[in-house]
C-alpha cells in the first residue's frame, strides 16, 4: 500500500513517537510511506527511517510543542497543503495519527476527492469523552460525531478508547479496531543496559526511588502526584524523579517548593533513554486524568518496574488487568494515591509478570497488528480495487 500518515509535527510526545515507529515499521514491510507533518524541523525527525518520505506542508518549526488555539490554527491552515499532496501523490490511504489531526484530515480527504478508492482512517490516540464508559453524542458534540463518522475505519489505542469512539459515533464494532501501539523500540533489551542518569540526591541505595514521566500539562496530573508524594514522605523516606518538560514546569516546581518537598524531587528533563532509570526505580506512578494508551506505563512494565496508576479513562485498567498488576486509584484522589504508593513500596509484586504484560507493545508485533488492521479496512473500503491489484500481480 501507499499510505500517508498525518499529524501536526514530530515534536516530543507519545503520538509523535508512535507515528515514527509505525512509519518505519510499515516501510520495512515493503509499504510506501509518506509521513506528513504540518511543520518541519522537530526533534523526532532524526529517528525517521530513510525509506520513509518525510513531507512538511508548511514552513516554520516543529521544535516547540504547540497546544490549544495555536495548534488548532496551524492544523486548519494545513488543509490546503494536504489537499495538494493527496491530489498529486494519490496514496491508497490517509491515516490521521492523533485526535488533533482528525478535522484537517477529514476536510482534506473530502476536498481532494477520493480518487481511485482512497481510504480514510482516523486513529483515536486519546479518550474522546475523558469519562469512563464514553459519552453519547449530545447536541454540542454533533460536529465531532460527524467528523469521526467520515472514516472508513477507526484505529483505537485501547479498548476503552474504542468504546468512547463507539459511544460518540454510534458506529458498529467492526468499524472500530483497537490495536496495540508500537511502544517498545527494537533492541529494547540493549537499551536497558544503558547508563542511569545522574540525579541530585545523596548516594544512598536504601531510599526508595519513584519515577513519573510525561509532558508537564494538566492532563498528566503531576500536581496531584506531588501532593500525594508529600503525604507519602511523611510516612516513608522517598525520592521522586519527575522526567519530562512542558508548559507547566515552573508551576510544578513552585508547588514542590510550597509543599516542602523540593529537596526530594529531581527534574532530569527529557531523556533519550529512560529505560535504565525505570529498571532501577522502586515504583513508577501514572497520575493522569485521561489517556489513550499510556506508553510510559507500558515502558515501566517492560522494565519490570512496579506501578501505581490512576483509573483514568483510557488503557490503564486493561493494561494492568483490572488492577491485578498494580493498584488503580481514583483520579485526583491524593490520599488514595499516597496509600497505594506506600502499599506497593512495602510489598512489591513479582517483576516477571509485569514484563509479560508489555509484550504486545513490542514494535514488531504492534506494527504487524497495524498492518492487518489497515489491510482489513482497505479491503472493506475497496474490495473490487484490491481484487484487481492482486489479479494483475498474480497473472
Amino acid at each position: 500500500m501507499h499510505v500517508g500518515l498525518f499529524l501536526h509535527s514530530l515534536s516530543v510526545g507519545g503520538a509523535q513517537r508512535r507515528s515514527v515507529m509505525l512509519a518505519n515499521g510499515l516501510a520495512r514491510l515493503g509499504h510506501r510511506i509518506d509521513l506528513i507533518t504540518v511543520l518541519p524541523g522537530a526533534p523526532l525527525e532524526t529517528l525517521v527511517d530513510p525509506a520513509v518520505r518525510l513531507v512538511a506542508l508548511s514552513r516554520g518549526s516543529g521544535q516547540e510543542v504547540a497546544v490549544g488555539f495555536r495548534r488548532t490554527g496551524e492544523m486548519a491552515a494545513s488543509v490546503a497543503g494536504l489537499v495538494r499532496h493527496l491530489r498529486a501523490e494519490q496514496p491508497d490511504m490517509l491515516v490521521s495519527m492523533a485526535n488533533h489531526s482528525t478535522l484537517p484530515a477529514v476536510l482534506a480527504h473530502r476536498l481532494a476527492g477520493r480518487g481511485d478508492g482512497r481510504s480514510l482512517v482516523l486513529r483515536a490516540s486519546n479518550h474522546l469523552s475523558r469519562r469512563r464508559g464514553g459519552q453519547a453524542g449530545s447536541m454540542k458534540r454533533l460536529p465531532e460525531r460527524w467528523f469521526w463518522r467520515q472514516a472508513d475505519g477507526i484505529l483505537a489505542v485501547s479498548e476503552d478508547v474504542g468504546e468512547s469512539v463507539r459511544a460518540l459515533t454510534g458506529l458498529p464494532a467492526d468499524r472500530v479496531h483497537p490495536v496495540p501501539s508500537p511502544i517498545l523500540p527494537e533492541g529494547f533489551p540493549a537499551l536497558l543496559r544503558g547508563p542511569v542518569p545522574d540525579l541530585p540526591f545523596p548516594a544512598t541505595s536504601d531510599v526508595p526511588l519513584l519515577v513519573a514521566m510525561g509532558r508537564f500539562v494538566r492532563q498528566k496530573g503531576f500536581d496531584s502526584l506531588l501532593r500525594g508524594f508529600a503525604m507519602l514522605r511523611e510516612r516513608l523516606p522517598v525520592r521522586l524523579a519527575l522526567v519530562g518538560d512542558g508548559p507547566d514546569r515552573d508551576a510544578l516546581r513552585n508547588l514542590a517548593d510550597r509543599l516542602g518537598i523540593a529537596d526530594a524531587v529531581a527534574w532530569p528533563g527529557l531523556l533519550d533513554n529512560p529505560f535504565p532509570l525505570l529498571a532501577e526505580a522502586d515504583l513508577f506512578v501514572l497520575s493522569s486524568r485521561w489517556e489513550g494508551m499510556p506508553g510510559v506505563l507500558v515502558e515501566a512494565l517492560a522494565c519490570g518496574c512496579p506501578v501505581v496508576s490512576t483509573d483514568c479513562p483510557g488503557g490503564s485498567r486493561e493494561l494492568l488487568k483490572q488492577g491485578a498488576l498494580g493498584p488503580l486509584v481514583p483520579v485526583d484522589d491524593v490520599q488514595a494515591l499516597a496509600g497505594a504508593m506506600e502499599a506497593v513500596l512495602r510489598q512489591p509484586p513479582e517483576r516477571s509478570a509485569l514484563r509479560e504484560a508489555a509484550a504486545a507493545y513490542e514494535t514488531g508485533r504492534a506494527v504487524a497488528a497495524y498492518e492487518r488492521a489497515l489491510l482489513a479496512i482497505r479491503r472493506e473500503r475497496s474490495p473490487s480495487l484490491l481484487y484487481r491489484r492482486i489479479r494483475v500481480k498474480t497473472m
